[in-house]
């Protein structure tokens, strides 16, 4: 049963912490649903239904979202740390907002062009795709953790900071990528990529994020 170890939880909060881990989990389906229309755009299959999941997805999350910030908003839930609830909970969704963000613009930019095919399926993107997911994964690992002390918290924070860079850095070689000599996509092409990897970096900003406010909550004398 979900737990906070340093308050005092009525049946009521525990079922928001429990709500918690579960808009987490939708939060990651929306990731997956945008990493396979990723992947399928990578195999020249640009099929228009492919962005229906992400956003049906984001859009329960954020419902999700809703209902559990009203809930905190309505009672007198968690004591000192009730704002910090409130932000996590709204840092989680900035991820699946990410993942519907960069979907769109995938959608709306990439052509049927062979070069614009061979950048999405190359190592470095594949790369950054895995750490985006591993930020992602490395936030419900530290969000579960929530559930034991201070000492798991604080043993597992900085793997979610650790994705996030490594994301970062595949980032970076992208971008070299399409803007390096010779330039091999034309200018619109690449600006409309450049503006999909800045929107999928988000979904492991957003992570990194969460896991800061995370740490206010153990400030703030939780664990």
């Amino acid at each position: 049963m979900a737990r906070f170890p340093s308050f005092s939880l009525g049946g009521r909060e525990r079922e928001i912490v429990q709500g918690i881990e579960d808009h987490l989990s939708l939060v990651r389906d929306c990731v997956l649903a945008y990493q396979k229309m990723v992947s399928a755009y990578a195999a020249g299959n640009r099929a228009a239904e492919l962005l229906d999941p992400v956003f049906a997805l984001e859009g329960r999350a954020k419902t999700m979202r809703r209902d559990l910030s009203r809930k905190i908003a309505e009672g007198a839930f968690f004591g000192g740390i009730r704002e910090d609830i409130l932000s996590l909970i709204q840092t989680d969704d900035h991820i699946a907002d990410s993942a519907k963000d960069a979907a769109r613009l995938l959608a709306i930019g990439a052509e049927e062009d062979s070069l614009i095919t061979g950048f999405l399926s190359s190592e470095h993107m594949a790369g950054f795709q895995r750490n985006l997911l591993s930020a992602v994964n490395a936030l419900g690992v530290l969000i579960e953790a929530l559930q034991v002390d201070e000492k798991a918290i604080l043993s597992k924070v900085s793997a979610v900071e650790d994705f996030e860079e490594a994301a970062d850095t595949e980032k970076d070689n992208l971008l070299r990528q399409l803007f390096g000599s010779p330039r091999t996509l034309d200018p619109v092409s690449i600006i409309q990529l450049r503006d999909f990897l800045f929107a999928s970096d988000d979904i492991a900003d957003n992570a990194e994020k969460a896991s800061d406010v995370v740490l206010v909550l153990v400030a703030k004398g939780y664990g």
